[in-house]
């Protein structure tokens, strides 16, 4: 195919494109900024203390005699595990103050990716004044808290026991004794949930796009989500109903918080809300959602039980599902009934894995049944445009000789497709058939947690580019930061295979249609050069497969014709 003047015009403008695209998307706000390689953990700013005169209204367990705060100091932070959390709870508060997950790495693969500045299972009595901690009880996997509090002339002991019993699930149980010699009413009490970043301020992977939000589950059975960067009008509407469950969660991971004995409650946000600042100097929300506490009465010498649950870890689909009702909402893999469609074929390639152990031949073994299912259509959409090409001349007398006769010509093409056999529509089918299954693929693969850090043949990550070197240029583009170009071997061999299939690929003689057809690989490449390697990996597959078929149809029109020209002799 001839390469013009205003192609390789074209091919410029689109190398430019893509080497401003990162800061032109990250200064329109479409993207999350791309974390280096070897970025320090984000920045967690507080929420602000709020002023003296709210301080006094607002719910708090804090120390308010030096004697008390002296005891507090003498309990340091406790540590539990269960080899897949590890647990840092704060004594005085009741407070997991730090949740680190043991299997999954920062990007550097140095240290563990945690929830730090954590309140999960913090509980908070207005009024309440912290009089004394006891030590500390650890066993196995659970840990024994016991504190006195003083409301007003009332005393209370809280006895907090937090257990590790599950892989991903924290077991929280408080029971509330009163020690005075009277009832006390206790109202307007809150148990914290856990909080939650964007990933990339808690892993500095580089990412395409971000899942920040607030998901719950009312006792009707309503799911309402609400993104982490909404306004505080619209982000605090969600207060006010009956929940079964809520849920903060990003790209890969969720801190779900629900009661353990199935009842209800309220849902408790903190405001305002805590922030963290990126490597960019960007800042983000911090997401958290607890639970507003029904006012209870004790009598002089009884106590209440509270039981909460809470599951923090990857967004798996079993786990959520066994966890909580209507638990794959919390995946958000895509958008509308794509993202049934994206859970779908999440299941089917943790089948996959599940009998061959690779989560990279797991991916070509998806790419195969998905190619396979659609393998008929796309043939007869292949035929199809056979025939449209095998007709141009034909097309180009007509539209010659009725040019002057619009409605005449549309008639005549009529009865040439009609004679032809040909569908003009079936050509097109097979792309808009394919069109909800590739987005729903992409969003699988581009949100599959089970991808990340893991490697196939010389790709290091199926989560990243698989960049096998960089080509130093010498010096830094100005507004870009580029100081070198990364060699991706999969989107190169994906581009590569796309020329081959567009020439192999029956198409109308258009020379505008084929121009853009011959520019569509350099966008491909240019735009999808970061791409995961998961994705490319598909895609290549894919690339593959198409090759084939188109090379298996070509061969069998040809014995076709040769059988047929050996009939008419």
């Amino acid at each position: 195919m001839k390469f013009d003047k205003e192609t390789f015009i074209g091919i410029g403008l689109c190398l430019i494109l893509m080497l401003a695209w990162p800061t032109i998307s990250r200064k329109l706000g479409w993207e999350a900024p791309l974390e280096e390689e070897n970025s320090a953990p984000a920045e967690v700013t507080p929420a602000p203390a709020p002023a003296p005169a709210a301080a006094a209204a607002a719910p708090a367990v804090v120390p308010s005699a030096k004697a008390a705060a002296e005891e507090i100091k003498n309990h340091a932070d406790c540590t539990i595990s269960n080899g897949s959390l590890e647990l840092t709870v704060a004594p005085g508060s009741g407070a997991v103050r730090e949740i680190k997950f043991l299997n999954y790495l920062h990007n550097d693969r140095e240290g563990n990716i945690a929830f730090a500045g954590n309140r999960l299972f913090a509980l908070e009595i207005p009024g309440a004044i912290l009089t004394g901690v006891s030590e500390p009880v650890i066993k196995d996997e659970s840990l024994q808290l016991a504190r006195t509090i003083s409301i007003n002339s009332s005393k209370l002991q809280i006895t907090q026991i937090i257990s590790l019993k599950e892989k991903y699930i924290i077991n929280c149980r408080y029971i509330i004794a009163n020690l005075s010699s009277g009832t006390v009413n206790i109202t307007g009490a809150v148990i914290h949930g856990g909080a939650i970043a964007p990933w990339h301020t808690l892993s500095g992977d580089k990412i395409r796009t971000m899942s920040h939000r607030l998901d719950i589950l009312t006792a009707d059975g309503d799911h309402e989500d609400i993104a982490g960067d909404e306004d505080d009008d619209d982000y605090y509407d969600v207060q006010g109903e009956e929940l079964l469950w809520a849920s903060v969660s990003n790209k890969y991971f969720c801190s779900v918080l629900k009661r353990s004995d199935g009842k209800t409650f309220q849902l408790h946000l903190p405001s305002p809300r805590a922030t963290v600042t990126d490597s960019s100097d960007k800042e983000y929300n911090i997401i958290s959602a607890g639970a507003k506490i029904p006012a209870m009465v004790i009598a002089p010498g009884s106590s209440c039980e509270l039981d909460f649950a809470s599951l923090n870890g990857p967004k798996d689909g079993e786990l959520l599902t066994a966890f909580i009702p209507e638990g794959n909402e919390v995946m958000h893999l895509a958008w509308g009934p794509l993202n049934y469609l994206a859970r779908f074929l999440m299941w089917i390639l943790n089948l996959l894995y599940a009998l061959c152990g690779s989560y990279g031949v797991s991916i070509i073994i998806l790419t195969l049944l998905v190619r396979s299912a659609f393998y008929p259509i796309t043939a007869r959409g292949n035929e199809s445009m056979r025939k449209m090409q095998k007709v141009q001349p034909l097309f180009k007398e007509l539209k010659e000789k009725y040019k002057d006769d619009p409605q005449l010509l549309n008639q005549k093409m009529t009865e040439l497709y009609r004679k032809e056999g040909i569908n003009p529509l079936a050509g097109c089918l097979p792309i808009l058939l394919q069109i909800p299954i590739f987005f729903a693929l992409y969003a699988m693969l581009d949100n599959a947690v089970a991808l990340r850090h893991v490697s196939f043949l010389w790709c290091k990550n199926l989560a990243a580019a698989d960049t096998v070197f960089s080509i130093p240029l010498g010096f830094t583009l100005p507004l870009l930061n580029i100081d070198a170009i990364p060699v991706n071997p999969l989107v190169l061999m994906m581009t590569l295979l796309m020329v081959i299939q567009q020439r192999m690929t029956p198409m109308a003689a258009d020379p505008a249609q084929k121009k853009m057809m011959a520019m569509m690989p350099v966008v491909m490449l240019l735009f999808l050069y970061d791409l995961p390697s998961g994705l490319t990996l598909y895609w290549t597959i894919s690339n593959l497969f198409s090759i084939i078929q188109l090379w298996l149809q070509k061969r069998r029109n040809r014995d076709r014709q040769g059988s047929d020209a050996g009939k008419t002799k």
